[in-house]
């Protein structure tokens, strides 16, 4: 069994979001053939009841580490003996020293989630959901060879998020949802209660928040004394909450993700100072109201933010559209068909359909694509589906769509006829662009070839990511050139169905 181990730690203070969304990429990652271990601290009891009933191992490491390397040394042995591909931190504690050890000890790939940029992280991979240019932020904290996935496609929410109710908008606004984080170590949901009452909303409220906050008690008082509210304590998911309500108020964490692909219009607060990374970005993005504490404490800054909202319908339908557009809940799969892929997975062909069409007509027209493209116009709808039509089930013409063992489609890869060769071709999700799976969804089409007959490829002088791949695949290359203008005429002979 290929392993690929998580560590997290949850507590109080650090809130859930880090083991959260490691608990999301277990769940992706298992569905693609890997095997989840989580390594956690027992810090108090938050830990334990978000693991309690996940269906992952859990190596509780002991309670306490003096030091970073003390850490790795714990995690080496407690991995000892199991085949573990892939080791990965989501910690703010842990860094370079840490890679470094257990990457030397188990033989392992390292990766980390982040979204600081604070420290050296000498990890093969990297995931900040916040930031679209994670490339450039870390280019000095990480090594030149790691690969990056940075931006709100890789948002690591339960794979469940993918295919779940989105919300749908009304006027006025019926009821309001607040959730400020698996524990709200600040006590912010009080904060937002009384919130909806100074902005002079007396409709029904539900909070979702966690026995273990500091202010429970105080909360579960303050719940009881406001008509029409109700305190959920837990969740196993949220995304029913957050559908249920025409208004969110919550903290700019995790949850931020998930309030994103569900669509619900959002008040965010800062509750913790990594949360700086987030609200900034979603707020330019007109993805979520932001409410500052300017001085006057987050009450009121709520109170203002909720009065304006409950006053501006196109607004909120406006901050739910843009928010949506931002998140589809297939980050975590992403994710993992990365790491699955690094580990050996698989890609799976299957013939394209009609059901592909609108899919591979984005993926033809990304504008990454058109650049490399012999004819580099946009492509109609029109067109594209006569092209697609001319090639189901037709032998002479093959269209496959290259699939992980998760089902997220990864690519596209084209065979035609051309007198004694197939004359290959491939495209790449723009998610999954250069992450070296080029390579892996041709390997994964080369079993399609019907007989064993050369294969040819045609290649602009630019395009430097598919030079390197047919080079690094074997094939032999020519210069030549024809209508299409100069190009590089690559072939591999003799390639078996």
């Amino acid at each position: 069994m290929t392993c690929i181990a998580l560590r997290a730690d949850a507590s109080v203070p650090i809130g859930s979001g880090h083991v959260k969304r490691c608990l999301s990429l277990a769940q992706a990652a298992r569905a693609c053939g890997l095997v989840p271990l989580f390594l956690c601290r027992p810090l108090d009891g938050t830990a334990a009841a978000l693991l309690a009933h996940a269906g992952v191992e859990v190596l509780w490491l002991p309670a306490i580490a003096d030091t970073v390397e003390a850490d790795a040394k714990a995690c080496a042995e407690l991995l000892q003996g199991r085949a573990v591909t892939w080791a990965l931190a989501d910690h703010y504690g842990l860094d370079a020293r840490w890679h470094d050890r257990v990457r030397a000890r188990l033989g392992c790939r390292t990766a980390a989630i982040d979204d600081l940029a604070d420290r050296p992280l000498t990890v093969d991979l990297l995931i900040d959901s916040n930031d679209e240019d994670a490339q450039q932020t870390y280019a000095a904290v990480l090594p030149r060879t790691a690969k990056v996935l940075g931006g709100p496609a890789y948002a690591l929410l339960d794979p469940a998020y993918a295919a779940a109710p989105r919300y749908a908008f009304h006027d006025p606004v019926r009821s309001i949802g607040i959730f400020m984080g698996g524990t709200d170590p600040t006590g912010a949901c009080l904060d937002a209660l009384a919130a909806c009452e100074q902005a002079g909303f007396h409709g029904p409220v539900e909070v979702v928040c966690s026995p273990l906050a500091p202010r429970f008690g105080a909360l579960v008082e303050a719940c009881a004394q406001r008509p029409q509210t109700r305190l959920t304590q837990q969740l196993p998911r949220l995304d029913g909450f957050y559908a249920g309500h025409d208004l969110l108020i919550g903290a700019g964490g995790t949850a931020s993700w998930e309030r994103c692909c569900i669509g619900t219009p959002t008040i965010a607060c800062q509750t913790a100072d990594n949360q700086r990374a987030t609200l900034p970005r979603l707020s330019k993005r007109g993805a979520l109201h932001w409410a500052h504490d300017t001085g006057a404490g987050l009450q009121v800054a709520l109170a203002q933010a909720v009065a304006a909202l409950l006053a501006d319908a196109p607004a909120r339908k406006q901050l739910g559209r843009a928010a949506q557009g931002l998140v589809d809940g297939l980050g975590s799969a992403r994710v993992a068909v990365v790491l699955a892929s690094a580990a050996g997975v698989p890609l799976r062909p299957r013939p394209a359909t009609t059901a592909d069409e609108a899919l591979l007509l984005h993926w033809a027209n990304d504008p990454a694509v058109r650049a490399q493209a012999f004819h580099s116009d946009a492509i109609a709808a029109d067109e594209h589906s006569r092209w697609l039509c001319a090639r189901i089930g037709n032998p002479e013409r093959r269209l496959l769509v290259l699939e992980a063992a998760n089902g997220v489609p990864v690519g596209q890869v084209r065979l035609e006829r051309t007198g004694h060769a197939w004359e290959i071709g491939y495209l790449l999700a723009p998610p999954f662009r250069g992450l070296g799976l080029g390579a892996a969804i041709l390997r994964a089409a080369f079993a399609a070839c019907p007989e064993a007959v050369p294969l040819a490829a045609r290649v602009k002088p630019g395009n430097k990511a598919s030079l390197r791949i047919f080079r690094g695949l074997g094939f032999r290359e020519q210069q030549v050139s024809d209508d299409r203008g100069p190009h590089l005429l690559f072939t591999l002979e003799d390639v078996a169905g």
